[in-house]
């Protein structure tokens, strides 16, 4: 089993190399949508991109809440976030230089309407099959544990 610093180390590593992810919302009612996504992790949040007219966009405007997971039972990470930040990507040069770079594409080159959402993570797990279902906490309360 993996102690928490060693955890938290591949964690970030995973986030900084792995741009491909699952990202969950949920509208008012609580009913849930996942969509696949591309995500930068810019050392403290993680910014997407989809379009504003999306179901993921109208539910991250009416409930801030959000659940971004990668990986298999075998290797996964799961994290709890709030969208702090929503911007248009035609208004984001900076933000949609680094995502670009960070992900390979670059959204404002694919159409019109999308949007750059920030998400912050609360608390993120990390395990490597049921063995490290235990201690899988690595940050609460957006503090990494270590």
């Amino acid at each position: 089993m993996r102690d928490t610093a060693t955890r938290k180390a591949d964690v970030l590593a995973a986030l900084e190399k792995q741009h491909d992810l699952w990202l969950a919302s949920a509208d008012v009612a609580g009913r849930p949508h996942l969509i696949a996504v591309s995500a930068w992790w810019d050392g403290t949040d993680l910014i997407i991109a989809t379009t504003g007219s999306s179901k993921t966009a109208r539910n991250l405007a009416m409930n801030p809440a959000a659940r971004v997971a990668r990986g298999a039972p075998a290797d996964a990470i799961v994290i709890d976030a709030q969208m702090i930040e929503s911007r248009a990507v035609e208004d984001s040069a900076e933000l949609a230089g680094g995502f670009a770079a960070a992900v390979g594409w670059d959204p404002r080159e694919v159409g019109e309407g999308w949007m750059f959402f920030r998400l912050r993570p609360n608390r993120i797990q990390a395990f490597r099959g049921y063995d490290e279902i235990e201690g899988r906490d690595v940050m609460l309360r957006s503090r990494w544990l270590v």
